[in-house]
């Protein structure tokens, strides 16, 4: 980059550390669902993305790459530009030849934390918000451990949940990157599996761990939940609670669960036999609140498979639910939701249908999401066995679909969506995909409170990377790309220069 005299900034920030710290790349959240932006595409499969909210509204994106599944991270402002200059890092260089489950969180400081196996070990690592590691931690024993899940508690602190032989095992690390307990808190049952299937954060700095329970292979396995406080005190049952009784998870089926704001969670699930989705909500207690058994989604547990269900709490209080639908033996597929009040259904007997059943090749990996104040939810609309077509309902309180927008429809498969809360009301999907079954990329998405896609609307163009403030970040976005024509040309003349610069500084901290 040229050279620049820029005295009036010397008391504002070193520029050298800027430039080095935002690179060049350039990226933003497309506008056209034919060619969303691609975060991770190489000749290797890129697969698992995960979300976890970056500094000044942007996003993590965490993904295993390469032959040997290599963890790697990325960070995107809130308009969809990478952040560092090599576009994303390298985490751990891996030599797996296939993958578990991980996690990744982030605290109020910026600050990810990635939980993966590397062997038979769960390694945890802190990646500070300039890409920088600020610690790598082995939290797991002599008896080795799998599948490793983190989150970040109330206080601060940051958790690992792992497997650990047929039971779970779970750490509490301080920023340092310390543990707290010398041999971790073990979450087991006598004669029984009990393996961990999610962490969320409670109150008062404790966490809540969902483990999957069963006896024997082939039989039923149900949800346990397990509060675990800052001491490492276990506060609910020593074998957790029972988030149902009756009936039976898929085999391989580790549900994910939402915190409900008040040290409790709701929990979603579809059992096996028959193929129905279910709602639960247990309180800071560790008491149900809809039952033994939850509450199903639909009166009715016949005349349709209701499958791989996704939930959102609302900013009204209320859970919604969306699962893929199906007619037994039939090509005939659809996307229903369903709202709850207090366990109530508040959507009908059958729940409200975002995509109406037809015959299709698919329609699944139904995704909740919040969006402007309410409700949407994304979907894959598959029209063969290598097309994948992403789309969003968008819902009204009572259920009827407002609009429904497409999202990705580029050529190949989809699937894996995750979906976060994204700045100005809007939210983010990202997926795994590729032109075919044997190969897969990384991909993501903004879809505004509008219901359009891109970066978020500014109401100032020198706002180059959409958070809503124009600061040292705007800057270095400009600076990074002075003389050429793009980000940074806020007055459109074609070229980054003095009066573009002159515009932002004109502008700046408003």
């Amino acid at each position: 980059m040229r050279s620049i005299c820029l005295p009036a900034l010397g008391v504002l920030l070193s520029l050298g550390t800027l430039v080095n710290f935002v690179g060049t790349a350039r990226a933003d959240y497309a506008t056209d669902p034919a060619a969303p932006l691609a975060i991770r595409a190489t000749a290797s499969d890129d697969v698992q993305p995960k979300l976890a909210p970056a500094p000044d509204g942007g996003t993590y994106v965490s993904y295993f790459s390469g032959t040997g599944y290599d963890v790697r991270l990325a960070r995107l402002n809130a308009a969809g530009a990478f952040v560092w200059k090599s576009t994303d890092i390298l985490v751990e260089d891996r030599t797996n030849s296939s993958t578990t489950d991980y996690g990744l969180a982030s605290d109020a400081a910026g600050n990810a934390y990635i939980a993966y196996d590397v062997g038979s070990s769960i390694i945890c690592t802190s990646i500070a918000p300039d890409g920088t590691t600020r610690w790598r931690k082995t939290v797991s024993f002599a008896a080795g451990g799998s599948v490793g899940r983190v989150t970040v508690a109330s206080d601060g602190a940051i958790w690992v949940a792992f497997i650990e032989g047929s039971s779970t095992r779970v750490q509490r690390l301080d920023a340092a990157g310390t543990a707290s307990f010398p041999t971790g808190v073990l979450l087991n049952e006598t004669s029984a599996s009990m393996f961990s299937a999610d962490i969320q954060p409670s109150v008062d700095g404790a966490v809540i761990v969902s483990c999957v329970r069963y006896t024997t292979f082939s039989g039923p396995k149900i949800l346990r939940a397990h509060r675990v406080n800052a001491d490492g005190t276990k506060p609910w049952a020593a074998i957790g609670t029972s988030v149902f009784t009756t009936g039976s998870l898929q085999f391989g089926n580790f549900p994910s669960f939402i915190p409900d704001g008040a040290g409790g969670a709701y929990f979603c699930w579809y059992t096996s036999s028959p193929l129905q989705s279910f709602a639960q909500r247990v309180n800071a207690s560790g008491a149900v609140q809809y039952g033994t058994n939850g509450v199903s989604v639909t009166l009715s547990a016949t005349g349709a498979e209701r499958v791989s269900p996704s939930m959102a709490l609302g900013a009204d209080d209320r859970l919604y639910v969306f699962w893929s639908q199906r007619t037994p033996n039939t090509s005939i597929y659809g996307v229903f939701g369903q709202c709850f009040a207090d366990g109530v259904r508040q959507w009908g007997d059958t729940g409200a249908a975002v995509a109406p059943l037809a015959t299709v090749y698919s329609r699944a990996w139904a995704t909740a999401a919040r969006l402007n104040g309410g409700i949407a939810c994304f979907y894959d609309d598959s029209s063969s066995a290598t097309q994948d077509n992403i789309r969003c309902g968008i819902l009204t309180a009572k259920g009827s679909v407002a609009s429904t927008v497409d999202v990705a429809v580029n050529s190949g498969v989809k699937y894996r969506l995750g979906a976060a809360a994204a700045p100005a009301d809007g939210t983010l999907l990202f997926w795994q995909g590729g032109v075919s079954t044997g190969a897969s990329d990384v991909y993501g998405g903004r879809m505004n409170a509008d219901g359009t896609l891109g970066p978020a609307p500014s109401s100032n163009p020198a706002d180059l990377n959409g958070d809503g403030t124009i600061d040292a970040a705007d800057l270095a976005l400009l600076l990074s790309n002075w003389g050429n024509s793009g980000v940074g040309d806020i007055d459109g003349d074609g070229t980054v220069g003095a009066s573009d610069l002159s515009a932002l500084l004109g502008a700046w901290m408003s």
